[in-house]
């Protein structure tokens, strides 16, 4: 059976060749640049872990927040405090 699997394509040989114009390579305009400063990845991660911190405070005030708020709606309910007046 793997004998058959084997044969099954037929090897051809085609004698068409590729024309690549070698003179391109001047053209390029965006051509790699191995410019250690061209991409400072230390500032790139510093930026982003900037960003996690920022958003990170956010959701830890937010969070925060509504725990006092959940405590300070509750105290208002047990102690009866419909207006402005009674509080």
């Amino acid at each position: 059976m793997r004998e058959r699997d084997a044969h099954r394509f037929v090897t051809e040989v085609d004698s068409d060749k590729v024309v690549v114009d070698i003179h391109s390579r001047t053209d390029i305009v965006a051509r790699p640049k191995w410019d250690a400063f061209e991409n400072n990845h230390f500032a790139m991660r510093r930026r982003l872990v900037a960003i996690f911190l920022k958003v990170a405070n956010l959701f830890i005030s937010r969070l925060r927040a509504g725990k006092r708020l959940t405590k300070i709606k509750a105290w208002i309910q047990n102690n009866g405090i419909k207006n402005r007046l009674d509080m």
